[in-house]
């Protein structure tokens, strides 16, 4: 278990993530929107917070004593799950690396993806269903960060999290993920001086946020499981 001192700073960090970013873009958005561009800071960030997730979260599944002790297939599955998730995100994030080896977009790709690029969100085919990826994302903002962590704390949610392991996001990042969507939800319409404003910003940095919230996340699953697995 993480010390009162840590546990204070878990909090605050990604409530801190979120003010900054919300007073930046109201006080300074044309300095903070030219971050959001293809392969900038924030696509970065994103990308690597994701890829943390991933790697943390399979560590956790291979070498968490605490997962172990369960000895439950239902426990690895689960935690591999999110790593396999933060993997694909992380991925897509890059375009699987497209323009860091510098490859070709093949042709039947450069047909249906909106972008030209090595990715599977910006197929018109899959961005599209259901509302598109925009949607679904914030489907696991919402769901991930605030659903899931408020069914598992009931009566009837902790008989069935007990059972399956299924990773919760401890309370300390929720301020992250849900703020992730918010932030997204008020920016995206949000034009101070039309036609200047970068439209995708907003979209950009909350990506960034819940890849960020997401390397938090699995890092104490990792460190402190016994904050992740009802029990």
């Amino acid at each position: 278990m993480p010390s009162r001192a840590v546990r204070l700073a878990l909090y605050a960090v990604p409530a801190l993530i979120v003010i900054v970013l919300v007073v930046w873009m109201q006080v300074s958005p044309y300095t903070l929107g030219p971050l959001t561009h293809e392969d900038g800071w924030v696509e970065n960030l994103t990308a690597i917070g994701f890829g943390i997730g991933a790697i943390a979260f399979g560590l956790a599944a291979w070498r968490t004593p605490y997962l172990r002790k369960s000895a439950t297939s239902w426990a690895l599955l689960m935690t591999i799950g999110w790593a396999l998730i933060s993997f694909v995100c992380m991925g897509e994030e890059i375009s699987w690396g497209q323009r860091i080896f510098h490859i070709a977009t093949p042709k039947v790709m450069q047909e249906e993806n909106t972008q030209d690029e090595i990715n599977i969100h910006d197929i018109a085919a899959v961005n599209d269903f259901m509302g598109g990826t925009y949607r679904w994302l914030s489907i696991y903002m919402l769901l991930g960060g605030l659903g899931i962590p408020l069914v598992a704390r009931t009566k009837i949610g902790k008989t069935v999290f007990r059972k399956t392991y299924f990773p919760v996001l401890p309370w300390c990042y929720t301020a992250l993920w849900v703020g992730a969507y918010f932030y997204g939800k008020y920016y995206r319409v949000w034009d101070p001086i039309p036609h200047i404003h970068p439209a995708n910003a907003a979209t950009e940095i909350r990506e960034m946020m819940i890849g960020l919230g997401t390397g938090f996340f699995a890092v104490h699953t990792l460190l402190w499981p016994a904050d992740v697995y009802i029990t």
